[in-house]
């Protein structure tokens, strides 16, 4: 294609994001062009604006996108021009001791696509293409726009050891709780969605929660299996007193770097409580693929806001706000 000007939302320090015009990429060997169709705004990106969590400015930020494929690089067979393409933007070495040990996701050179390398703020971007996942031709580049989030959420649920018939708490009723309430229910579980915002509680029922709660009122020691899904401290520190002897923990919501939490050892030792943070996405994107692709997990409800690229900052602002769901960058 004629390389031409593109629109891109650069994070330049932080509180500093600007939209800027630079010229569209050509993809190298190995690389995909496309254009971006979709690209949600995730708490990682409020994060890294205020300086809560590493990123290389200047960078386009935005790591949960999906796009058409316009141009192929040399030697790339995995796609073809018009191909709809959700981006893993999770990059390893291959080479150091996790990659090594099969756990790449703990890769010691990790970086990513929209956090340390150009990501999907943008009309177009270029992706590797061994980070390029096709996505089925009857699936939406909004929904495709999810995959990552919900491939984070199967990591979770794998750390989480749902069995059936587990009453499960999820504390915190956004986007993300939202996905790991299907994840959960779908693996057996009998789910609390624990969430402030009433409003929010409407989406929460209808996606499978039995019921739904003020953080307030969790009883103590009631549940198997405790998500903590908002990364707030107070939600951190509740996981521990409402988790039943012999309880599965997972903190999976991002917490701002530095945040301490008051925990009681002698409570995880009485109970003998597993408690296991949550990583990134490893080797869970294809099956974040099937399971939106098959309706199993249901994400373009979760939409409540849409914005242009040139409303970046208003969108970062509505995320921020508390108030929203999911938030969606449309560039065109």
């Amino acid at each position: 294609m004629d390389q031409g000007k593109m629109q891109v939302a650069e994070f330049t320090g932080i509180e500093r994001i600007q939209l800027i015009e630079k010229d569209i990429p050509k993809p190298g060997p190995g690389e995909i062009l496309i254009k971006v169709k979709a690209a949600g705004v995730c708490g990682t990106d409020a994060h890294i604006i205020k300086g809560e969590s590493s990123s290389t400015p200047p960078v386009v930020l935005g790591h949960e996108y999906a796009g058409k494929v316009v141009e192929l690089g040399e030697g790339v067979t995995n796609a073809h021009h018009g191909d709809g393409i959700s981006v893993d933007p999770n990059m390893f070495c291959h080479t150091c001791y996790y990659c090594h040990l099969g756990k790449s996701h703990l890769c010691q050179h990790l970086t990513a696509l929209g956090v340390n390398i150009d990501g999907g703020f943008a009309e177009y971007a270029l992706v590797p293409a061994t980070q390029a996942h096709l996505l089925p031709p009857n699936m939406s580049l909004e929904a495709g726009a999810f995959i990552e989030p919900v491939a984070c959420c199967l990591r979770g649920i794998e750390q989480a050891m749902i069995q059936p018939g587990d009453e499960v708490a999820i504390l915190g009723g956004g986007p993300i709780g939202l996905i790991l309430l299907q994840l959960a229910t779908i693996a057996g579980g009998r789910v609390t969605i624990s969430e402030p915002v009433q409003s929010k509680w409407v989406m929460a029922k209808e996606l499978g929660a039995l019921q739904t709660v003020a953080p307030g009122d969790l009883a103590p020691d009631t549940f198997d299996v405790v998500i903590e899904a908002a990364g707030v401290k107070a939600a951190v520190e509740q996981s521990i007193t409402i988790a039943r002897r012999g309880g599965s923990i997972v903190w999976f919501g991002v917490s701002p770097q530095g945040l301490k939490a008051a925990i009681e050892p002698h409570e995880v030792f009485r109970k003998e409580l597993r408690i296991s943070g949550s990583f990134i996405n490893p080797h869970t994107h294809a099956r974040a693929i099937k399971l939106v692709g098959s309706g199993a997990v249901k994400v373009e409800p979760l939409i409540s806001h849409r914005f242009p690229l040139k409303a970046i900052k208003e969108a970062l602002e509505i995320h921020s706000s508390g108030a929203a769901s999911k938030v969606i960058i449309i560039p065109e």
